[in-house]
């Protein structure tokens, strides 16, 4: 095992985070946590040229099955040095469906998801939702009604502790995180996101919310255990101690996010509520401990079948990145989002911006296609031992298809 390898792996991670900062102000790098003195080879060095790192992505490729890695992680390797290609030649100039990309970038293969499925959603909302009027206006009406008031922000930084706590709890039941592992909180604005987990290296992290966008209750819980527990810094956290620390993987000491190994941590993330609280409890828990100190009031539906619906309409954003890159104009595809999401005009904007930033619209594809793939693993008994795997060891997801086929 060479550990001149993994640098020159570590090495093109971050040239390729410094070129394309340089073009767009876009990260390529989510975290960075290994050896500082390499990191601060590639801020000193000029920029390197594209077709000297595609050369070294492909050489690395090459040299890999001589490196003595195990099975799953030469696999695991192969995958990401495959996306880090792609990535170097995208912004050399080639040109790649959006298909094609999301296939080499991701290891899946996005598909058009008819129209009738979102349809059948609507359907099943149409069935639960109070109030009177069309579904979206309904929909929306529903939303609005989990807002936190604007002149209640003041009681933000209390609710997400509460929050944070109980996920933390009830992720500790089922796994073990080191004893210094810390989560700071910040409100932000003018983000593409409605939240966002910067994971900072010695299981310490930095999440952001987006106050740029409505902060709804019940999704903010969502937002709580996707970033935090068991979502994106619970993984970040048990992957450093256990793959960098203990195992010596040095590549797991940088993230990139045009990578399978963030479908993956998508994935996890998007599960993440729902490995910890049932619709039905989550909606208890807010109710009890939330709810009452806004003096917000909650008439109960079918959380079981909104979720359900919730969960479908979210291959919306998918079908409007298709139509991006079709060359669609901006209003056709924020109307395409507005009305089979059943969301406000702002936010299917915010959506469609999202899609604008460079790479992100095959990254779209990672959390409704994440979900999708792993969601079935963890429908046994055991699904806490497996989402602890998908928490601490490298998962390629064209293994997963492979393996549930």
């Amino acid at each position: 095992m060479d550990e001149q390898w993994y640098q020159n792996y570590v090495l093109l991670a971050l040239r390729l985070d410094k070129i394309l900062r340089s073009q767009s102000a876009q990260p390529f790098v989510d975290a960075y946590y290994g050896p500082s003195a390499w990191k601060t080879q590639v801020e000193s060095e000029r920029e390197v040229p594209l077709d000297n790192i595609i050369k070294l992505a492909a050489d690395l490729r090459t040299s890999l099955s001589s490196q003595q890695y195990t099975a799953a992680h030469q696999r695991h390797l192969e995958k990401q040095l495959r996306a880090l290609e792609t990535v170097a030649r995208k912004l050399n100039g080639e040109d790649f469906t959006l298909q094609e990309e999301v296939q080499n970038c991701f290891d899946i293969s996005p598909r058009w998801i008819p129209e009738a499925e979102f349809e059948q959603a609507h359907s099943w909302l149409d069935e639960i939702l109070p109030g009177a009027g069309d579904i979206s206006t309904r929909a929306l009406a529903w939303r609005k009604r989990y807002e936190l008031p604007q002149e209640k922000y003041y009681l933000l930084p209390q609710l997400v502790e509460l929050m944070i706590a109980e996920a933390r709890a009830r992720t500790s039941a089922f796994v073990d995180l080191p004893p210094e592992e810390k989560i700071e909180v910040r409100v932000v604005r003018g983000k593409p996101t409605g939240g966002a987990c910067w994971y900072l290296g010695n299981y310490q992290s930095l999440i952001e919310i987006n106050a740029d966008l409505p902060i709804a209750l019940n999704t903010l819980l969502d937002l709580i255990c996707h970033e935090g527990y068991p979502g994106h810094h619970t993984e970040a956290t048990l992957k450093e101690l256990h793959l960098y620390r203990k195992q010596g993987y040095l590549d797991q000491s940088v993230l990139p996010l045009i990578s399978p190994l963030c479908l993956i941590a998508e994935g996890i993330a998007t599960l993440a509520k729902e490995v910890i609280f049932s619709a039905e409890e989550a909606e208890k828990w807010l109710a009890q401990h939330i709810y009452p100190q806004v003096g917000l009031t909650i008439e109960p539906i079918d959380a079981e079948k909104f979720a359900q619906a919730s969960d479908i309409l979210e291959g919306v954003r998918g079908n409007a990145a298709f139509l991006l890159r079709e060359g669609r104009s901006e209003a056709e595809v924020r109307q395409y989002i507005q009305k089979y999401m059943l969301v406000s005009e702002d936010r299917a904007d915010k959506a469609l911006q999202f899609l604008k930033v460079p790479f992100l619209d095959a990254y779209v594809f990672t959390y409704f296609y994440g979900k999708k793939l792993m969601r079935p693993w963890l429908e046994g008994p055991d699904k806490l031992k497996v989402f602890r795997r998908f928490l601490s060891e490298q998962i390629v997801p064209s293994d997963l298809v492979a393996l549930s086929s």
